[in-house]
């Protein structure tokens, strides 16, 4: 029975080596991080697209796993700019599309990608994850807002769902756990790291965890969020 573990993590600084030798004692399948430093060398395991975003910071997707192939998807154009995809050859196979969201207008830049991606998103089983900049400030739960709602019309359109609020059940503007917290301020909880799958995935959900503790609440404002799956 093949199984498959995604992690999606703003790492908010550091080497893409350094952010994977973090992320090593949970073997992930397949990863993207985000905010990383730009990658000049790529790891010596795995296979790993990176792109840089400015002169700090940069996007990586990949596998450290021998069992999986990644191959770059050409670049669209009037996509957002901060946006990385490849075909994910496997045990199980998919496109995987990871988004960091851009200001000034978040919902907009993500909005783009989804745009531009969406026949190759149409295509096959995909996977869409990262930070995108919007969802549910955590101390005002209620409806989303009618920006993070747009993004989230698009997802469903193309037929993916989130898995964080697939597999604990829980409405969008009410989640329990936090994936990012502003100025790294506890009492500031936001939910706005997300993982959209295939809807036809949904049972095959094993679980989600958003990874927690000091230990990570000392490395970024972000939480890394890992999903599990058995098909």
């Amino acid at each position: 029975m093949p199984s498959l573990r995604l992690i999606a993590w703003n790492c908010h600084h550091g080497s893409l080596s350094k952010c994977l030798a973090d992320l090593a004692g949970y073997s992930p399948d397949v990863v993207f991080l985000q905010e990383c430093a730009p990658a000049e060398t790529l790891p010596l395991a795995g296979q790993f697209v990176a792109r840089r975003i400015n002169a700090r910071k940069g996007i990586a997707l990949g596998t450290p796993h021998a069992g999986y192939r990644l191959a770059k998807t050409r670049s669209r154009a009037r996509a957002g700019r901060a946006f990385v995809c490849a075909s994910v050859d496997g045990p199980v196979s998919f496109t995987a599309l990871g988004i960091w969201g851009q200001t000034p207008h978040y919902v907009n830049d993500v909005m783009r990608t989804l745009d531009a991606y969406e026949t190759v998103l149409r295509s096959g089983p995909s996977v869409v994850m990262g930070d995108l900049n919007s969802g549910t400030d955590l101390n005002k739960p209620g409806d989303p807002s009618n920006r993070h709602a747009r993004v989230l019309a698009r997802l469903t359109g193309l037929g993916l769902v989130s898995a964080y609020h697939a597999f604990h059940r829980v409405a969008h503007g009410r989640e329990a756990h936090p994936t990012y917290r502003h100025l790294r301020n506890p009492l500031r909880p936001w939910h706005i790291d997300f993982c959209f799958v295939p809807a036809g995935w949904e049972g095959n959900l094993k679980h989600v965890d958003v990874i927690d503790g000091d230990d990570w609440a000392g490395r970024s404002d972000h939480l890394p969020l890992k999903i599990d799956f058995e098909f």
